[in-house]
C-alpha cells in the first residue's frame, strides 16, 4: 500500500546480540506463530559467516581476495547472515552464487523519533533490525540461481520456530523515472550512515540494478513505524535494464512484492502467504510483469485498515493522493493468477484494487476466491481484457464476475481433485501444514480457465514452471 515515504530519524546506535523478536502488523496464528528467540545456530548445514560491513553497515569488498574488482563475491560454501541493515554501495556488486543461503544476523539498535499514534507528541524510540540488504543507486545485485540450485533469503529460526518478519528483506534502488522527486528516499530504512544515498527514481529507463533470477525471499517484512515498513521485494525507480525472473516471496509481513516507480519488467513471480498485498504499485511504475501467481494462506495474518480488511491480491495507485502526476502508474500485467479462498473468508477484500487515479493493464488473467472481484476507485481507469473473476459478492467491485459461487473452485476446476488445493477453506490447513505441490494449479480440461492465468490448461503434471525451485513448506524446510 502507500505510505508517507519520510525518513524516520532512525540512527545506528551499536550491534546487538540477537533478540527475541515479534512478528510484523499483528500477532501470527498457526503457520507462523508465536514468538521466538532468534538464533544463529538455528541447524543451517553449511557454516555461518556474518557479510562484512563498516561501522555504518556498508559491505566491504575486502574479504574475497580482490579488492579492486569491484564484485563482491559470496560463496555457495557458507550461509551469508546479513547484520541490521547491510547496503551494496554504489560502484560495487554483489554476486550471489547458485544454491547460496542468506539469513539474518545480529540485530542492530537504531535510535530515533516517531510520532505518538496516541499522544501525537515526538517520542523517542529504539529498535532492534535484522537481515535487510539494499542495493543502493549505481550498485547492482547479481544473484543468479538456478531450478535446481536456487539462492534463498530465509529465516534465522529452526524449523517449526519462523515467522514473518524474521528476515528483513531486499531493496533495490534505481535512477530510472517515478512521479516523485529524485530526491524521495525509500521507505522502511533508518538514516543511513554518512555517504549512503536511499533515494530512488531519475531519468534512466533502462538503468541497471542486476539481476534476481531463481531466488527466493521466505519470512521477509520490517515494520519501522506505522505505514513504515519493508516489504519480501521492494523495487524503488528501478529500470528496465534489470533481471527479475523466478523470484518466490513467502509469508512476508507486508507487501510480497512492492514497485515505486520505475521501469522494470518481471517474469514468473510468484507471492504466497503474505499478510497484506501481493503485488503493490505506486508512483509512477510503467513495466510489465508476465506470468505471476499470488497465493493467500488461510492461516496467516491480513492486514487491515480502519478496522476492516486491507489484504488484496493487486493494489495500485499513481500516488497517495491520486494525482495526475506523471508517469502516471500503469503496469501491463499478463497471465496472472490470483486467488484467495475456496470459501469465502473476510479477512480478505478485494482480488484487484486499483484506485487513487492509477492506470492499469491487465489481461489474461485469473482472479478468484476474494470477497470482492476488481474495483477502480478515485479516478482509476485502463484496459482489463480476456479475464476470468470469481467473487464471493458482485457488491463492492467495478467488474462484474462471471461466477459468485461460494466455492471458488467448484467454478475455477484447478487440480486434479475438488477442492484438494491450498485454498480448501477457512477451518482446513493450509500448505504449510502439509506437502503442497503447485500442481493444483494446472486447469481442468473442463475448466473455464483455459491458457488464462500463470499455468495453461493442458499442461502435464509435474512440467510447471514452478516445479522444483518454489518452496510452499518453508516451516518445514532444513537448510
Amino acid at each position: 500500500m502507500v505510505k508517507h515515504l519520510k525518513n524516520a530519524g532512525l540512527v545506528a546506535m551499536v550491534a546487538a546480540a540477537a533478540l527475541t523478536v515479534s512478528s510484523c502488523k499483528k500477532d501470527q496464528n498457526n503457520d507462523g506463530s508465536g514468538n521466538f528467540n532468534r538464533s544463529l545456530s538455528a541447524g543451517f548445514s553449511n557454516p555461518t559467516q556474518s557479510i562484512p560491513v563498516n561501522t555504518g553497515g556498508v559491505i566491504q569488498d575486502n574479504f574475497d581476495g580482490n579488492a579492486t574488482d569491484n564484485i563482491i563475491n559470496l560463496t555457495s560454501s557458507k550461509v551469508w547472515l546479513i547484520d541490521g541493515v547491510s547496503y551494496v554501495p554504489s560502484g560495487k556488486t554483489l554476486k550471489i552464487p547458485a544454491g547460496t543461503i542468506l539469513s539474518s544476523g545480529v540485530d542492530k539498535n537504531y535510535t530515533g523519533t516517531q510520532t505518538n499514534p496516541d499522544t501525537g507528541l515526538p517520542e523517542t524510540v529504539t529498535k532492534p533490525i535484522h537481515g535487510v540488504l539494499v542495493v543502493v543507486k549505481g550498485a547492482k545485485i547479481d544473484a543468479v540461481g538456478t531450478e535446481a540450485l536456487p539462492i534463498v533469503f530465509t529465516s534465522p529460526a529452526a524449523p517449526g520456530s519462523r515467522v514473518a518478519a524474521d528476515f528483513g528483506g531486499i531493496i533495490l534502488l534505481g535512477n530510472a523515472p517515478t512521479n516523485k522527486p529524485t530526491s524521495t528516499v525509500i521507505e522502511g530504512l533508518p538514516t543511513p550512515p554518512a555517504g549512503v544515498d536511499v533515494s530512488y527514481g531519475g531519468s534512466t529507463t533502462a538503468d541497471n540494478s542486476g539481476t534476481l533470477k531463481f531466488v527466493r525471499i521466505e519470512y521477509p517484512g520490517f515494520k519501522l513505524f506505522a505505514d513504515n515498513e519493508i516489504n519480501g521485494l521492494t523495487l524503488g525507480g528501478v529500470g528496465s535494464g534489470t533481471t527479475l525472473d523466478h523470484i518466490q516471496v513467502t509469508y512476508s509481513a507486508d507487501d510480497s512484492f512492492e514497485f515505486f516507480g520505475g521501469t522494470v519488467n518481471a517474469t514468473y513471480l510468484v507471492a504466497a502467504g503474505g499478510d497484506d498485498d501481493d503485488f503493490d504499485f505506486d508512483f509512477g511504475y510503467t513495466g510489465s510483469i508476465q506470468y505471476a501467481v499470488g497465493l493467500k494462506a488461510i492461516n496467516s495474518t491480513h492486514s487491515t485498515s480502519g478496522g476492516s480488511s486491507d489484504a488484496n491480491g493487486i493494489e495500485s495507485d499513481n500516488d497517495k493522493t491520486g494525482s495526475t502526476l506523471t508517469p502516471r502508474t500503469k503496469p501491463t500485467l499478463k497471465n496472472f493468477t490470483i486467488l484467495g479462498t475456496n470459501a469465502n473468508n473476510t479477512a480478505l477484500k478485494l482480488g484487484n484494487r486499483w484506485r487513487r487515479n492509477s492506470g492499469l493493464d491487465i489481461q489474461n488473467s485469473v482472479i478468484a476466491g476474494f470477497p470482492a472481484g476488481v474495483i477502480y476507485e478515485g479516478g482509476a481507469s485502463g484496459t482489463y481484457t480476456n479475464n476470468i473473476l470469481h467473487a464471493f459478492a458482485a457488491a463492492g467491485g467495478s467488474v462484474t464476475p462471471d461466477n459468485t459461487g461460494a466455492s471458488a473452485n467448484a467454478y475455477l476446476k484447478l487440480g486434479s481433485a475438488l477442492p484438494t488445493s491450498f485454498y480448501a477453506g477457512p477451518t482446513a490447513a493450509n500448505y504449510t501444514t502439509y506437502s503442497y505441490s503447485p500442481d493444483v494449479l494446472i486447469p481442468q480440461a473442463t475448466s473455464p480457465v483455459g491458457t488464462r492465468g500463470a499455468i495453461a490448461a493442458g499442461t502435464a503434471v509435474g512440467t510447471t514452471w514452478l516445479k522444483t525451485w518454489t518452496e510452499f513448506n518453508a516451516q518445514k524446510k532444513v537448510y
